[in-house]
């Protein structure tokens, strides 16, 4: 098969694995009013977010195991059930557990196809095909509140989780005709260390979610735990003896930086919008399609020019720069309401800036890993920047509740754009210690890979 059929199937699939982290957003004051338990609303979305972040690492550790194809398929089988399970659920706890285990299947769905495309295209190609994946999911985070609320105005808010029962299977059979098929690699899974790990980030979601301090530190045991375990393990499921490879650690910082300095104050930008200016929902949700712009643009221009000229180090330095003083620029003029425009440019030019390092890092990591370890540290990587998401979006969103009842939004958000700031100034420190050397021309021949 062709790599742009390939590379259509993992859109595809990315897509669908991107769309239900926020799709329900718009939907769940009709969700509520139908089922009602208010109370428990939250859960439905962060029961999606919890299982996602918890399931990553060991998806990655199962592609490596068992191979790409059959744990993407695997992955798409827990999806696909979960959402018709979803638009089947007659309460709330029935509905937040079926999101709970959509959640794992979504995890596959997010980490495998950037492993695939590691099998499939050398390294110094690989940012040209991650960033249009990279894009997508982008595109998918801001346009699927938009989604959900037109479904559930002119149908029902079911049909949310019921168009992934036809589109998931359309990207199984897509899954089964073009991925190729790898033998077993890795001898082992590491049970335990699964375990461990999705308990750590379960109560780290909770804990941020909940500002619980008995579970921050039950969090902090666990995670202790965890770590002890990782190092001993033959075949962990976090890679974390790679940190002590300098450049794998340096590009886990740039993707735990990257998910709290960008993603993390997306969910607040329209809050900011409309408080500030004053505007309407719909004019303030639009705001985030020059950040959607700015990500796609870094991303696909970075990865065409790395594969164009075979530099990639001035990217994370670039654009570190450009989002910590964009930035900066948001937070010096938050209070004094600039035009519009000008709010846009800037939003803009913090979006490409974290899209110009965001996939490079994932496949400078990937070509400073070992061999056979390359699902499990795609899959890290995402882990790592889904981390950074929960937590900045807790901590700014505590920066927000807080500024915003002594001093109102503007005074509020200057102090998140300039954490933001702090954040890609830090990027810039970690992006100078990257190595120079070039990333590798061609993959190494490997006889685990056959096609089917």
């Amino acid at each position: 098969m062709t790599r742009r059929a390939l590379f259509a199937c993992l859109v595809l699939v990315t897509g669908l694995g991107a769309l239900d982290q926020t799709i329900v957003a718009t939907a769940l004051p009709a969700v509520v009013a139908d089922l009602g338990a208010p109370w428990r609303a939250p859960w439905v979305v962060t029961a999606y977010t919890l299982a996602l972040a918890a399931a990553m690492p060991a998806f990655g550790a199962l592609g490596d195991r068992f191979g790409r194809r059959r744990m993407l398929i695997a992955a798409i089988a827990v999806f696909v059930a979960a959402s018709a399970a979803c638009g089947l659920a007659g309460d709330l706890t029935t509905l937040a557990a079926a999101r709970l285990v959509q959640g794992i299947g979504g995890a596959g769905l997010l980490t495998l196809p950037q492993a695939v495309v590691a099998d499939a295209v050398p390294p110094r190609e690989r940012a040209a095909y991650l960033g249009p994946l990279g894009a997508v999911f982008a595109l998918a985070t801001v346009v699927s509140p938009l989604l959900g609320g037109w479904l559930t105005d002119h149908v029902s808010w079911r049909w949310i989780f019921w168009l992934n029962v036809p589109l998931g299977l359309a990207a199984a059979v897509l899954v089964r005709v073009v991925v190729p098929r790898r033998a077993p690699g890795r001898p082992a899974f590491d049970t335990a260390g699964a375990v461990l790990l999705a308990a750590t980030t379960a109560g780290l979601v909770v804990s941020v979610e909940a500002g619980s301090g008995l579970v921050a530190v039950a969090t902090g045991l666990l995670a202790f735990a965890t770590w002890r375990r990782e190092r001993r393990a033959a075949e962990p499921v976090l890679p974390v003896a790679l940190l002590g490879r300098q450049p794998v650690l340096t590009c886990f910082l740039l993707a735990l930086l990257g998910g709290v300095g960008l993603f993390g104050v997306l969910a607040y930008v329209p809050t900011w919008i409309q408080g500030t200016y004053e505007t309407s929902a719909t004019t303030a949700g639009l705001m985030l399609l020059p950040v959607t712009l700015g990500i796609a643009l870094g991303m696909n221009g970075s990865g065409f020019a790395v594969r164009r000229r075979g530099v990639w180090r001035p990217f994370p330095l670039a654009g570190c720069a450009l989002s910590a003083t964009s930035a900066a620029a948001l937070a010096l003029l938050s209070d004094a309401r600039p035009p519009l425009p000008v709010t846009a440019a800037l939003l803009f030019l913090l979006a490409l800036g974290a899209g110009l390092f965001l996939q490079i890092v994932v496949v400078v990591a990937q070509d400073a890993g070992t061999p056979g370890t390359t699902g499990n540290v795609t899959a890290a990587m995402a882990f790592v920047r889904e981390i950074g998401v929960v937590a900045g979006a807790a901590g700014l969103g505590a920066l927000v509740a807080r500024g915003a009842g002594h001093g109102g939004y503007g005074a509020a958000f200057t102090t998140v754009f300039a954490v933001v700031a702090a954040c890609f100034a830090c990027g810039f420190g970690c992006a100078l210690r990257l190595p120079r050397r070039p990333l590798r021309a061609s993959n190494a021949a490997s006889p685990q890979t056959s096609h089917p």
